[in-house]
């Protein structure tokens, strides 16, 4: 005569799918710091380069309206500064006229950073009134 024993606890079969089940659900909340931390830095770098082009434009704008930093440029003859390291930015100047009197000037400006593989651009029209006139 062959007597059922009362079954007590789990099978080995299924705690092994319940730790497969665990470790498939864990494997991505591990990712999630670097991942985090990476996005940081981005940020980091993006918040940098607008703090340096409102810094630069800052610049520009507390200078002679008839500066040679404000001189008109155009998309291919640019400014540019190089002096924070690991950033570049370049500028270049648009005059914009009336009645064939320059009365605004437009700064295009990019950021660029990483080598170039990231940037921000920003553009800012400067009034005659806005800047320090000569005179």
């Amino acid at each position: 005569m062959v007597t059922k024993m009362k079954q007590r606890g789990f099978s080995m079969v299924e705690a092994l799918v319940a730790l497969m089940l665990l470790t498939v659900a864990l494997i991505p909340m591990a990712a999630l710091p670097a991942a985090t931390s990476r996005l940081y830095a981005v940020s980091a770098a993006r918040e940098q380069a607008a703090l340096l082009a409102v810094q630069k434009l800052d610049e520009l704008e507390s200078k002679d309206f008839d500066s040679a930093d404000l001189g008109e440029t155009g998309p291919d003859s640019f400014n540019s500064d190089t002096s924070n390291p690991g950033y570049a930015i370049r500028w270049y100047v648009t005059n914009i006229t009336s009645n064939s009197k320059v009365v605004k000037k437009q700064i295009d400006m990019t950021v660029t950073w990483n080598q170039g593989k990231n940037k921000f651009e920003i553009t800012r029209q400067v009034s005659v009134g806005a800047c320090h006139t000569s005179g």
